[in-house]
């Protein structure tokens, strides 16, 4: 059975691409949850009917099963069993949300699926590439932060929100050192800059390379607090890992999709040169940041 549990304090539209008819409704909750309208959503990547029914058909069927995130595997749940919740939007009308988060999984089921050949029809072919263009235009976090801009709600934001994100992001214990970075994510950094992978032997620009494609792109000040919390040795290297600050619930959750946005983005791309351009564009680095940050 639905309920009506949240009212949407802030709304606008976002208009990516008007001439395609690709744009969003975008709500800010009173419970601070960023979400989209499901309808909406459907409608702009091309999928037909209403939104629950359109996404219900495409997320149980088996071919796109073993690139659902654990988040979208809930919602299909919730679906299936018509327990999605009805939000009110600022006017009062109801509509059936979809997360941020969880829009961005979708996008990158579809993209992954693609890239494995796991889609048979031009349909599906056609969705993917349109989801792949909604994808490079905005990452998550950027997706959250357009959200807020085009609802105003950034303007009402608290004061202290810069510690409610160092908070949720960084642990006050250390985490045990596990491996967090996939082979997968240096072996296409290897590919596209040319290098020959050997294992672990990477040179130190490729660490360089992390911290601008991974780390930089958490949350304004994560980075230098992790930073003035890993202070380097005498020898020049860090004690411990950035990730082992990370907590459990937010950091090392955020990490983990940023590292396969990344992949996901090498996978697609031919060169270096055509990953900076499709990198630079997913996640909205202007041109200042942009003359840095792949400089050898």
């Amino acid at each position: 059975m639905n309920e009506i549990t949240r009212r949407a304090t802030h709304s606008g539209v976002w208009i990516i691409d008007e001439e395609s008819d690709v744009k969003f409704s975008c709500y800010v909750m009173d419970n601070e949850d960023r979400v989209l309208s499901l309808r909406g959503a459907a409608k702009s990547i091309g999928l037909k009917g209403s939104g629950s029914t359109a996404l219900l058909k495409t997320l149980n069927r088996q071919w796109i099963s073993p690139y659902l995130s654990d988040d979208l595997r809930n919602w299909l749940e919730q679906a299936n069993k018509n327990m999605l919740p009805v939000y009110l939007n600022t006017h009062g009308r109801a509509f059936t949300p979809i997360s941020a988060s969880a829009f961005m999984d979708l996008c990158k089921a579809y993209v992954d699926a693609l890239h494995d050949g796991a889609l048979t029809t031009p349909k599906q072919i056609e969705t993917a590439q349109r989801m792949y263009a909604i994808m490079t235009a905005f990452a998550k976090v950027g997706l959250v932060a357009i959200i807020d801009e085009i609802t105003g709600y950034q303007y009402d934001r608290e004061k202290d929100a810069l510690q409610k994100v160092l908070s949720k992001y960084i642990s006050s214990e250390l985490l045990p050192w596990a491996e967090r970075f996939p082979n997968d994510f240096y072996k296409q950094m290897f590919r596209l800059k040319k290098w020959t992978f050997n294992g672990n032997k990477r040179p130190g620009y490729a660490g360089k390379l992390t911290n601008q494609l991974i780390y930089d792109r958490l949350p304004e000040g994560v980075i230098e607090e992790l930073k003035t919390r890993t202070p380097k040795t005498i020898s020049g290297h860090r004690k411990h890992r950035y990730h082992q600050l990370l907590t459990e619930d937010t950091g090392i959750p955020h990490l983990d999709k940023q590292l396969q946005q990344t992949i996901a983005i090498m996978k697609a791309s031919r060169n270096w040169e055509e990953f900076e351009k499709l990198f630079n564009r997913a996640m909205e680095i202007d041109s200042v940041e942009q003359t840095s940050l792949f400089e050898d």
